[in-house]
């Protein structure tokens, strides 16, 4: 009985089984990296860039590139811990294997918890008492002030005045996530998703060229409590806010968001996912519903939970 086989399944062997790489070699692989990158990857989906950042970001569509083109298989471990409290600490470790030889390649490690800011909070919104709606916000100065029963949020339209003790009486802002076992899902396949870019990251040392994820470095949180409880109403504390990002990369973040918005109401995954239930969601939590008037802090911000919903819904 005959075997078939070819020259590169044996030179790969051979390459991931000699004891270390030439220095030609290592030049190669960054080459062929750099020359994904220009060639395959797009900013804002493979990768994304922060100002003032001195490297891009890995995203887990370009982790997954990466491992398309050296040809890897990732294989997961999980462990999972769940709390009396409702919370819940997720453990991944994520291995590569080299497909054609099945050699260990490398492996990375990624870790979610409920406890993190943005699960293990939501913002608690005022119910008029007239209509019964989650619809309340917080009147413009230069129309009066005071409440409102938002009628883009299925309100009513009904007005109070800025001390209705109907209304300041009732619990707002940033509070306890009763609903943790919601986020259960996106927490399993974020621990997922950063184990995956570590990996990718170390086993290809491809850290030179990228960073760790946009979501993971910090910058996805600054839209918190403090910032997204502010308004952006377009006037001039948005356009300081947006002072030390270049012009041009706000632009673009807000075609990736827009980009995210039409990708969520098109897929119609499930039924609180419409251009309507993201509008109210937009004004809950930034005070309006144009992308246009977000700050960069918020836009980015956006960006993260749109994203984390496409995840989620496997778009």
């Amino acid at each position: 009985m005959s075997t078939v086989d070819t020259a590169e399944p044996r030179q790969e062997l051979a390459l991931r089984s000699q004891a270390e790489l030439t220095v030609e070699q290592v030049v190669a692989q960054v080459q062929k990296i750099q020359q994904v990158q220009r060639a395959v990857m797009k900013d804002g989906e493979h990768f994304g860039v922060i100002p003032g950042a001195t490297k891009p970001s890995l995203l887990k569509p370009g982790a997954e590139k990466l491992c398309e083109t050296f040809r890897l298989a990732p294989r997961y471990r999980a462990e999972k811990q769940a709390h009396p409290d409702g919370h819940l600490d997720v453990f991944v470790t994520c291995e590569l294997t080299h497909i054609p030889t099945g050699l260990f390649f490398g492996e990375g490690l990624g870790a979610c918890t409920t406890r993190e800011t943005k699960y293990a909070y939501r913002q608690a919104e005022r119910t008029c008492p007239k209509c019964s709606k989650p619809a309340i916000i917080k009147g413009k100065a230069e129309y009066g002030g005071g409440w409102l029963c938002f009628k883009k949020k299925n309100g009513c339209g009904a007005k109070f005045a800025d001390d209705a003790p109907e209304i300041v009486s009732q619990e707002g802002g940033r509070i306890p996530n009763d609903a943790l076992a919601d986020a259960w899902n996106t927490v399993v396949k974020m621990a997922k998703k950063r184990a995956l870019v570590d990996a990718v990251l170390t086993a290809t040392a491809a850290s030179d060229i990228f960073t760790q994820d946009l979501e993971d470095t910090g910058k996805a949180d600054i839209g918190s409590a403090a910032t997204a409880s502010t308004p952006a109403t377009g006037g001039p504390a948005v356009e300081s806010a947006v002072a030390d990002a270049p012009s041009d990369e706000v632009k673009k973040r807000r075609r990736q968001a827009h980009a995210l918005i039409s990708k969520l109401v098109k897929a119609g995954s499930a039924p609180q996912i419409d251009e309507e239930a993201i509008n109210h969601g937009m004004t809950a939590e930034y005070g309006t519903a144009r992308v246009a008037d977000l700050t960069y802090a918020q836009l980015l911000n956006l960006i993260e939970r749109l994203s984390a919903k496409e995840q989620e819904l496997g778009l």
